[in-house]
C-alpha cells in the first residue's frame, strides 16, 4: 500500500498522519516538539528524524512505500527557513536511501487545507497564539496578526489567558465586581487568596504557554454566565474577527473567500464561535464559515498527496 505522510509541528509536540493515495488514514502517532523558534533549529530536526524513524520501526509501513511527505511546522514562516529544513530533512531520508518530495509549510497552511480541503481561502487560528492567513489563487499569501504574544495575538489563548488573571486582580481590587473567575482560578492553583497569584506569576518558568492555560477558567466561566468572562471572550473573538476582516482589505479575492477556523478557544467556546461568525456576517456579503473537523497532520498530508498526483 502506497502512502504519504504529513507533519503537524509545534512548540510541545509533533503529530504525523500518514494517508494512502484515496484519502485513507493508516496511520498516527505523536513525538516532540519542532518548532525551530522554541527549541533550536538543530533540536527541531533531531525531533523530526527520529518521527520518521519511528514510523518505519513502530508501525507496519514500509519506508520503500513512501510516496513523499509535507511537514507543517510553527516558527517556520519564510522561504529561506523552509528550504533550509527541506535540506535537513532531504539530507536525512536520503541517508535512509529514501528520496522522496519533501514539502514544508507554516502550520497555518496545512490547518488551512485540513479545514477547507484547498490550498486557497482563509484559516483563522485560535489557540494558545492565533492568526489569520489568507492564500489566493494567484499565489499570493497575505496574513493579519500571528506576531507573538507581545507584539499581538489578538482573539488567542494567551489574551483570553492573561485578561483571565488581571480580571481576578481587578475584582481583588474592588474596580471590578465579584466574578466566577475568582474562585476558578484559585481552586486550580490550591491558593487562598489572590494575593499568592503574584508570586506564582512572577517566576522565571512562568511562559507565555502557562498563562493561556487560564483561557479554559474563562470558558467555563462565560458558558456559567459569569458577565466578566463573557465580556473577555466576547472582546476576544471580536479581535479574532477583526483579523479575518483585515484580510480582504489587503486582497480584494479574500473580502469573499471561503474560511475555516480552528484551535482550542473555536473548539471549546461556544460564544466566541458564535460571535466571531456574527462579527464576520455583519461585515460581509459571504460568510460561509467551516469549523474544521481534519486534524491539520491530515492536513499536511492531503497537501502532499495532491502534490504527487498533480
Amino acid at each position: 500500500m502506497e502512502f504519504v505522510l504529513g507533519f503537524d509541528g509545534g512548540g510541545t509536540k509533533t503529530e504525523v498522519i500518514a494517508i494512502d493515495l484515496q484519502g485513507n488514514i493508516v496511520m498516527n502517532i505523536e513525538g516532540g516538539a519542532s518548532n525551530p523558534k522554541a527549541i533550536t533549529f538543530e533540536v527541531a530536526v533531531t525531533n523530526l528524524t527520529s518521527l520518521i524513524k519511528r514510523v518505519f520501526t513502530e508501525t507496519e509501513l514500509q519506508p520503500q512505500l513512501c510516496l513523499g511527505l509535507c511537514m507543517g511546522l510553527a516558527g517556520v514562516a519564510n522561504e529561506q527557513e523552509m528550504q533550509r529544513m527541506a535540506d535537513a530533512i532531504k539530507q536525512f531520508l536520503k541517508s535512509i536511501d529514501m528520496e522522496i518530495p519533501v514539502l514544508i509549510r507554516n502550520d497555518a497552511e496545512i490547518a488551512l487545507m485540513a479545514g477547507l480541503g484547498q490550498e486557497t481561502g482563509i484559516i483563522a487560528i485560535a489557540g494558545t497564539g492565533s492568526i489569520s492567513l489568507g492564500l489566493t489563487p494567484d499565489g499570493g499569501r497575505y496574513r493579519a496578526g500571528g506576531w507573538g504574544h507581545i507584539l499581538g495575538d489578538k482573539g488567542s489563548g494567551y489574551e483570553i489567558g492573561l485578561q483571565t488573571l488581571q480580571a481576578v486582580m481587578q475584582s481583588y481590587d474592588q474596580v471590578k465586581p465579584p466574578t466566577l473567575l475568582t474562585q476558578k482560578v484559585l481552586e486550580m492553583h490550591h491558593f487562598e487568596s489572590p494575593t499568592d497569584l503574584r508570586t506564582y506569576i512572577y517566576q522565571d518558568h512562568i511562559k507565555k504557554q502557562h498563562i493561556a492555560e487560564h483561557a479554559r477558567l474563562c470558558i467555563e466561566a462565560s458558558a456559567a454566565g459569569d458577565a466578566e468572562a463573557c465580556r473577555i471572550i466576547t472582546n476576544a473573538a471580536e479581535d479574532m474577527a477583526n483579523l479575518t476582516l483585515a484580510l480582504g482589505k489587503q486582497h480584494p479575492w479574500l473580502d469573499s473567500a471561503p474560511i475555516a477556523v480552528t484551535g482550542s478557544i473555536f473548539k471549546y467556546s461556544k460564544l466566541f464561535l458564535d460571535t466571531y461568525s456574527n462579527r464576520i456576517a455583519s461585515e460581509r456579503t459571504t460568510s460561509n464559515i467551516i469549523v474544521s473537523q481534519r486534524k491539520p497532520a491530515h492536513g499536511a498530508a492531503m497537501i502532499i498527496s495532491s502534490y504527487i498526483q498533480r
